[in-house]
């Protein structure tokens, strides 16, 4: 059997989860797709199993950073193929808005979607990103950054370098706007308008960077990839004063059972920030807690709705060119004490040239919560997508 059930309770959660876990012979519909910012509040979902772990962590933290500088989102989904949609293209282009990537109103959200069987790369763009993205620049990306890496076996090389490229864009051209937008009088950044065009954009980058101010409601929750806030100081969203950084046992009365087991599987950590001008109207703790995520290897309990699961593999039969093999996942939270066994396909090996793209890797995905219920569950942050649409723009390309 695929399932050993320890609490009937859960039956129709992991039946689901079978159906997340696509062969990839079978095509996967937009519907099964799981939405990665409501399973552990990242933005990577690799149900095509190509991803490592690291590189799953590291595209997560440059969509965080991103999304926090300039409020972007951006997707990376994995998929074994796309059938029965028509075209990978319209499979694209219905994730993007059935997901709402993006901010509403803005609809600044990048897709960058893989079929592996297909060997097909989508980048699907809001359209309020066009104009930063035209198609052309797209294509651009996909030809000289990603497919490169896939036409070597390499996923996590193309998967990262075409994150990385359209983050990049994305950063510089709202800096540009920033420093465009600067007044002629502006004692920060008037030189540099007598320096070339690439110069003035690379150390304006630096300067909007360093001098950005990072505002936060004076009370309530926040949750972001990350270690922590470091030596930068937070400011209050609602007087815009300079917030107060308390000492770490300050947040821990605040913290749920969940909470607190996941802060010492070292999975999360806390920060607690406090305005001392709006507190006196504060009606309740009248701090902030931030939530930073530091090891995403940890998925989210159904039951817990925190980062407090683990997923263990163990290979069964490897595959080989010619034949699929067969692995044991075993869950286990660590807060209430559930636990389950699935039996999962890997995948047939893809020649490469590069060990870390193995499609019989190892490393665990994030982009499953523990139960498998990828649709009804929040997550501990009850995360989300902005609301944002797409109305085709974007480009495709082959390996």
């Amino acid at each position: 059997m695929a399932f050993i059930y320890k609490k009937n309770v859960y039956a129709g959660f992991l039946s689901l989860a079978v159906s997340s876990f696509a062969l990839p012979s079978l095509g996967v519909n937009v519907e099964a797709v799981p939405n990665p910012r409501k399973v552990n509040s990242g933005w990577v979902t690799d149900m095509g199993n190509i991803l490592s772990q690291p590189t799953e962590s590291k595209i997560n933290q440059l969509v965080s950073e991103l999304e926090e500088q300039t409020g972007t989102e951006i997707a990376v989904v994995t998929v074994p193929d796309t059938k029965p949609s028509a075209t990978p293209k319209q499979f694209a282009t219905a994730l993007f808005n059935r997901w709402g990537i993006g901010k509403k109103g803005e609809d600044n959200g990048v897709l960058l979607l893989i079929s592996k069987g297909e060997r097909r790369v989508e980048i699907e763009t809001g359209y309020g990103i066009e104009a930063i993205l035209p198609d052309a620049k797209v294509g651009n990306i996909i030809s000289k950054e990603i497919t490169p890496h896939f036409k070597q076996g390499d996923y996590n090389g193309g998967a990262l370098a075409g994150t990385k490229a359209l983050v990049e864009n994305l950063n510089n051209e709202q800096i540009a706007n920033v420093i465009a937008e600067q007044p002629a009088n502006n004692s920060g950044l008037p030189w540099l308008y007598g320096l070339g065009g690439g110069l003035a954009l690379a150390v304006g980058t630096g300067v909007y960077l360093k001098n950005r101010r990072r505002f936060i409601s004076p009370e309530g929750k926040s949750r972001k990839y990350g270690s922590g806030s470091g030596s930068s100081p937070m400011y209050c969203q609602q007087c815009k004063n300079p917030m107060e950084k308390l000492d770490q046992t300050a947040v821990q009365p605040y913290l749920s059972k969940p909470e607190q087991v996941a802060q010492q599987l070292g999975s999360i950590t806390f920060e607690a920030w406090q305005c001392s001008h709006c507190r006196p109207q504060l009606t309740g703790t009248g701090i902030h807690i931030r939530t930073y995520i530091l090891n995403s290897s940890y998925t989210t309990c159904f039951t817990c709705e925190e980062l407090t699961a683990e997923r263990i593999k163990q290979v069964l039969q490897y595959p080989t060119k010619y034949s699929e093999g067969r692995r044991q996942i075993y869950n286990y939270c660590h807060c209430c004490g559930y636990e389950s066994w699935q039996e999962e396909i890997i995948p047939c090996i893809v020649q490469s040239t590069s060990s870390s793209s193995s499609s019989y890797s190892s490393d665990s995905s994030s982009s499953s919560n523990f139960s498998g219920d990828n649709s009804g569950s929040t997550g501990s942050s009850g995360s989300d997508f902005g609301g944002g649409s797409s109305g085709g723009g974007g480009s495709g390309g082959s390996w």
